[in-house]
C-alpha cells in the first residue's frame, strides 16, 4: 500500500506525462497546418521574444511587424505559435491573411467568422494592406480591433505599409494601448535572394 504523498507523486507525474501529450498532439496539428514556406529555422528577434515572454506572463500588449516584403515577417508569426505550444500555451491562435480578412469582411459579410476572430485568444492579421484597403475593410479592422481592444486581447499585425495611418487614429490609438510593441523589418528580401 502506498502512502499519501507517493500517490500524490505518481498523480503529479501522471498529469505532467497527460499535459506533455497534449502540448506535443497540439504542436503536431500546428505545424501540420504551417505553410512549408514558413517551416524553415532561423533566428527569432529580440523584439518578438520580449513579446511572448510578457503575453506569457499576462500582459495584453499587441504587436505590429512593418517593413519590406520578404523580410521575415510572417515566417515571425508562425514562429510565434510554434514557440508559445512550446512553452505550454494551449489558447487558440489564428493567423489571417490580408486576402482571408477581405473575404471575410467584404459583401456579403462572414460575421461568423469575424466574431470568432474577434474572440479568439491571439489574432494575427498577416500581410494587413497587401490588397486594397475599401472603406468597409477599414470598418471592418476597426470593429475588430476594437471588440478585441475592449477585451484585451492582442492582436499581431504584419504590414508593408510605412504606418497604420490608413486605419485611422482612433483604431491606431486602440491598437497601441497596453503597450503594444513594434519591429522594423529592413534587408533583402529572403525570396528573392533565394531565387538568384
Amino acid at each position: 500500500m502506498t502512502n499519501p504523498d507517493e500517490r500524490r507523486a505518481r498523480h503529479d507525474a501522471e498529469q505532467a506525462a497527460a499535459r506533455a501529450e497534449i502540448r506535443s498532439q497540439t504542436l503536431d496539428r500546428y505545424l501540420a497546418r504551417r505553410p512549408k514556406a514558413f517551416g524553415a529555422e532561423g533566428t527569432i528577434r529580440p523584439e518578438i521574444t520580449a513579446w511572448i515572454d510578457g503575453y506569457l506572463a499576462g500582459s495584453h500588449a499587441s504587436l505590429l511587424l512593418m517593413g519590406e516584403p520578404g523580410t521575415g515577417k510572417t515566417w515571425h508569426l508562425w514562429k510565434i505559435g510554434e514557440l508559445l505550444i512550446r512553452r505550454g500555451w494551449y489558447g487558440r491562435y489564428y493567423l489571417v491573411s490580408d486576402f482571408e480578412f477581405k473575404a471575410a469582411a467584404d459583401r456579403p459579410v462572414d460575421r461568423e467568422r469575424l466574431r470568432t476572430w474577434a474572440e479568439a485568444p491571439l489574432l494575427a492579421l498577416d500581410d494587413l494592406g497587401a490588397t486594397q484597403l475599401y472603406p468597409w475593410t477599414v470598418d471592418a479592422i476597426a470593429q475588430l480591433i476594437d471588440a478585441r481592444w475592449q477585451n484585451q486581447l492582442p492582436t499581431l499585425i504584419s504590414t508593408n505599409l510605412p504606418t497604420l495611418e490608413p486605419l485611422g487614429p482612433r483604431t491606431m490609438s486602440r491598437f497601441a494601448d497596453g503597450g503594444s510593441q513594434f519591429a522594423t523589418f529592413t534587408g533583402t528580401d529572403y525570396r528573392k535572394a533565394r531565387a538568384a
